[in-house]
């Protein structure tokens, strides 16, 4: 993630303390999972997840990862994250907020429904 944490971010997001305001989201949710679980290997990216990326992350990377978490704020970006753990057949524990409406889902690909798949009726 490339964003920073702002004061409005601390009231949704359990990693997230009043000091890390201004810090990277990805740095400091990194370093607060580390003190909740020492033996994870978590490792902060500070780009944009998207078609632009995949130099980053690409095929390597994927197949590196046994589990994706995410915890994004757009449509866009959870559909891409989506499409990319399906073609990998890699579980994703989606999460995130858009507006006013949170939403949690387990994607195990070909065994349960993708995030791809459903859709919130729109909003009035």
């Amino acid at each position: 993630d490339m964003d920073t944490i702002e004061k409005s971010n601390l009231n949704r997001q359990f990693l997230f303390r009043p000091s890390d305001v201004g810090s990277s989201k990805s740095t400091a949710a990194a370093k607060a999972v580390k003190v909740m679980n020492p033996s994870l290997k978590v490792t902060s990216y500070e780009d944009k997840v998207a078609p632009e990326t995949e130099d980053t992350f690409n095929d390597d990377f994927m197949g590196s990862l046994d589990l994706v978490c995410t915890a994004l704020d757009n449509v866009e970006a959870r559909l891409y994250v989506d499409g990319r753990c399906l073609s990998y057949g890699i579980p994703m524990l989606e999460s995130g907020t858009l507006g006013t409406k949170g939403n949690t889902q387990v994607v195990v690909p070909h065994l349960t429904e993708n995030y791809g798949a459903s859709r919130d009726p729109p909003e009035k």
